[in-house]
């Protein structure tokens, strides 16, 4: 019985000895087919470009989305539109600082981002991707007796751009030309969303903000109000044309249903900072050429309006390589 019983405890000894020795090398052979078999690679990770527009309801906002769609739907790239009360001048601002990629601003005030000196003491290097719509400075009334020119508006109550906007200092360089002054005027210095309540509220008597062909806040005033477009002086104005290149007058108002008045108007283009790679520029660059029928659809009221055949057009600062290798392949550079 002892025997029996000793040869039962060497047996089952020598089973788990055996099972142990099997599962350490299954467990082997597991551990070196995992080492040797290949793992896969991560996804790459597709990088968001972001577009510094404007505040909802402006044309900015408007090319921004649909760019930023674009930009998702074609390309290795996720567009990705950011919409801020603050204009070009915090599109540069954010393009500096690296936060931003692509942005939209004025051909002026670009130009003088790019050059220093005036709107930042050092310059930015800034370049452009594309001329896009016409910016026009708008100055408008309510449409009542008494003012009919920029000179007529001496003892009233302006509205324009904000304390630190360059646009609301050129516009108190315009109305000084022509006699008004803070001294003999109320200027008051607030946001354009605040300008045209006021306006329509009959709080102010004229509004100077670039607004343009198809704003939204210019049909709303029109729909609301009789409005009207107050023009300068013209000689004043051509000597301040002179002087300030970038500019040009168009007649403009019909489009809202008012008589038509000489408006100053200079060319929106999309900026993006130097460091911006070829490849991205380029590819950007591309979508919004080779989509021109898509933004005529989406963009009613401002893709018409775009110069297609130059996309130079009084674009007053450097052109970013990839966006020349582009307009190249399509013969739309043009060497001025």
């Amino acid at each position: 019985m002892k025997k029996f019983f000793r040869t039962c405890v060497i047996l089952i000894a020598i089973l788990m000895l055996t099972t142990a020795c099997s599962k350490k090398a299954e467990t082997t052979e597991v551990s070196s087919s995992d080492s040797s078999a290949p793992v896969a690679a991560p996804a790459p990770q597709k990088k968001f470009l972001q577009i510094k527009t404007s505040a909802i309801g402006g044309t900015w906002h408007a090319c921004g989305a649909v760019w930023a769609k674009l930009i998702s739907e074609n390309t290795p790239y996720i567009g990705v539109n950011s919409a801020s009360p603050g204009l070009e001048f915090e599109t540069m601002q954010k393009l500096k600082e690296g936060t931003v990629d692509l942005g939209f601003a004025g051909t002026s005030t670009a130009y003088y981002g790019w050059k220093g000196g005036v709107i930042w003491e050092e310059p930015i290097d800034l370049v452009a991707l594309f001329a896009t719509q016409p910016g026009i400075l708008n100055f408008v009334g309510i449409d009542k007796p008494g003012i009919n020119t920029l000179k007529d508006l001496k003892g009233k109550t302006i509205a324009t751009y904000p304390v630190g906007n360059y646009w609301g200092d050129m516009v108190l360089e315009i109305l000084a030309l022509h006699g008004v002054t803070e001294e003999n005027s109320r200027i008051m210095r607030i946001m354009k969303n605040d300008s045209a309540r006021m306006l329509a509220d009959g709080q102010v008597d004229c509004i100077v903000h670039k607004f343009g062909y198809g704003h939204g806040t210019l049909k709303q005033l029109a729909a609301s109000r009789k409005i009207k477009f107050i023009e300068g002086d013209p000689d004043i104005m051509k000597a301040y044309l002179e002087k300030n290149k970038f500019f040009k007058t168009v007649p403009f108002g019909e489009e809202f249903g008012v008589a038509n008045a000489e408006q100053l108007v200079s060319n929106y283009v999309a900026i993006t900072m130097a460091s911006l790679p070829d490849e991205i520029a380029y590819e950007v660059t591309k979508i919004w050429f080779e989509n021109k029928d898509y933004l005529n659809k989406t963009l009613p009221s401002i893709a018409p309006y775009i110069n297609w055949d130059d996309p130079t057009d009084g674009v007053t600062i450097p052109f970013h390589p990839g966006a020349i290798k582009y307009f190249k392949e399509v013969g739309l550079w043009h060497e001025k």
